[in-house]
């Protein structure tokens, strides 16, 4: 369950990092006026048109459009979730964010957690002068193609083959052996001895976003060494397995086509790296889950799954595939040749090939044909025909008629069964599907059925939410009704409930209600918006919202009439057409005036 933080401490945190000295840590920044401007970080210019305001304690960029508050930029530049941001915030601000709501409590579980951190810190720096020692290891690592500036970047370690070397070395550190059972590097056997669960193994330290090692993962080097070929840590108070990705805290900062690799091992990730493709996580022994999938989200907008060439690698890839179809991210598979993973095949073939294989993964729906046509004689009539009417049931699920177009033609190839036959069943597949639901324009209590929202209005809405960010005394008075745009409907509710509450409206602390980047950016775009919207403006904002309101009223009783005029129901007709002509009466007379 993800963590809760009241406005009260989100605020705190913003309080207690100002907006114009964070962004100056990242970009050089110049005072004009009451404002600062630089180059914006976020895309190319050549003009700087990124502001930040100290007053308001917000950024925006005139160019792109991007804009927000302190833990929006964080979230941006370290490529962090909210409360990843607020976290690395409150570190920054000496901020302690509670967890149980108790000041002690609280306290007391922040500090074993940062004690979690430090005792994690120690082992990897033990495992890592461990590693130099050991010439097993460092043969191993030699052999696989790993250098030793790869050695220093990853903090790759070893443990000895001695069962309390750790315990010993943390002891000495002055850790409790509460805190190393804890951390999972220690465990208690039955008779109450303690002993070190990693032994003999090559260690791979697991780190956060925020560059904390969590945990650790450890691959026995010889086939006859004992135990399963990985082993991780365990869950605990700092480490998820559902959560976190091995090389997620580099590979962030390597997406210069906001691509990432997903693998299925630290050594894939780690020898993808030593030949220069620095975009690749790897999901720590489990399978791949939806929790991994709105990680990946953060930061890119496509993934591409890399995994083993075997069939337990096309079972893995299939899990994945499928978990990942549900996410915003474009996905693609990469198709390495029988027994091959990433690793083997970049050592044999090299950097260039690997990329060349990427450039060519294969998208969702060709991978799924090809596990299609696999499980079909296409030698044999029947065979077609049946991969024909099964490959409708995929290409039903595009969304466009290019991808329609694009994938029947393909099908055709396989099947001789004519293209355009195919397009028309899927089509066809498509609208029995959807049974032509009605669009409907949401107002609330009233429902405007199968009308798209006129620009003008939009821009109507969105003018009179400006007015009341510089007038919020005028929120008394809104026609909330009027509204169609969920977005605005949310945003005028907080600044409604922030005047009542605080007799004022405080910009930066009307962001720490939303965690939405593209809400956020709307409302800095709202917030930093200086062209003046006067009363004069307001009202013909208010008329324009009326009358769409109005009309939408007028259609739903038009429909209503329809519904009771078919039961008989004189009494309810005569009802709603006495309410459709009062409405229609005064559009009218408003129209005079």
């Amino acid at each position: 369950m993800a963590a809760y933080y009241s406005e009260e401490v989100i605020q705190e945190v913003v309080e207690a990092n100002d907006v114009v000295e964070v962004i100056a840590d990242y970009m050089t920044l110049k005072r004009v006026g009451s404002s600062f401007k630089g180059k914006c970080p976020f895309h190319n210019e050549k003009t700087a048109s990124f502001t930040v305001s100290r007053e308001k304690q917000l950024y925006h960029c005139f160019g792109c459009g991007v804009g927000g508050n302190v833990i929006t930029f964080i979230m941006e530049m370290e490529k962090l979730s909210f409360i990843d941001a607020l976290k690395f915030l409150s570190t920054r601000g000496n901020v302690i964010l509670p967890e149980k709501n108790n000041e002690i409590e609280d306290r007391q579980i922040y500090e074993k957690k940062q004690r979690l951190y430090d005792l994690h810190r120690e082992g990897a720096n033990y495992y890592f002068k461990c590693l130099s020692s050991s010439g097993k290891a460092l043969n191993y690592l030699k052999k696989r193609g790993i250098s030793t500036e790869t050695i220093k970047i990853f903090g790759l370690g070893y443990s000895n083959e001695n069962w309390d070397s750790l315990l010993t070395y943390l002891k000495t550190k002055g850790f409790t052996m509460d805190e190393m059972v804890s951390s999972g590097l220690v465990m208690q056997s039955e008779n109450k001895r303690y002993y070190d669960r990693f032994r003999n193994r090559l260690m791979f330290p697991i780190l956060n976003p925020r560059n904390q090692i969590v945990g650790f993962g450890g691959r026995i080097m010889e086939a006859d060494d004992n135990g399963p070929k990985y082993l991780n840590s365990p869950e605990t108070a700092i480490f998820s397995k559902s959560y976190e990705l091995f090389n997620l805290n580099r590979s962030k900062n390597h997406l210069g086509n906001n691509q990432l690799l997903i693998v299925e091992g630290y050594m894939d990730v780690i020898s993808l790296y030593e030949k220069g493709i620095m975009n690749t996580v790897a999901s720590l022994g489990t399978a791949f889950t939806l929790f991994h999938a709105k990680i990946l989200e953060r930061y890119a907008s496509e993934v591409i799954i890399a995994f083993d060439g075997d069939s337990a690698g096309a079972a893995a890839t299939e899990k994945a595939m499928n978990i990942l179809k549900k996410s915003n991210l474009n996905v693609k598979i990469l198709i390495l040749p029988q027994n091959e993973d990433p690793d083997s095949y970049i050592q044999k073939n090299g950097t260039e090939d690997f990329n060349m294989a990427i450039s060519k993964a294969w998208t969702i729906v060709e991978y799924q044909l090809d596990l299609l046509k696999k499980s079909h004689d296409l030698t044999q009539t029947d065979g077609r025909i049946h991969f024909g009417n099964q490959a409708i049931n995929i290409l039903k699920e595009l969304e466009t008629s290019v991808e329609v177009d694009y994938y029947s033609k393909l099908v055709a190839n396989d099947t001789g069964i004519n293209a355009a036959t195919i397009r028309r069943e899927v089509i066809r597949s498509k609208n029995n599907q959807e049974k032509s639901i009605p669009t409907v324009v949401d107002f609330g209590k009233t429902k405007l059925m199968s009308q798209k929202i006129p620009k003008a209005y939009e821009k109507a809405q969105e003018l009179a939410i400006r007015h009341c960010l510089k007038s919020p005394e005028m929120i008394t008075e809104f026609p909330v009704d009027y509204l169609t745009n969920e977005f605005f409907h949310h945003l005028l509710t907080v600044i409604s409930e922030e005047v009542r509450k605080n007799g004022v409206l405080d910009t930066t602390h009307l962001m720490n209600h939303f965690e939405d980047s593209e809400e956020v950016q709307k409302i800095v775009e709202l917030v930093m918006n200086e062209e003046e919207v006067s009363r004069l403006d307001y009202q013909d904002a208010l008329d324009i919202m009326k009358r769409f309101y109005k009309e939408a009223q007028i259609e739903e009783l038009s429909e209503q009439i329809k519904k009771e005029t078919n039961n008989g129901n004189e009494k309810e007709v005569a009802r709603l057409t006495n309410q459709l002509i009062g409405i229609k009466k005064m559009m009218k007379e408003n129209r005079r005036h």
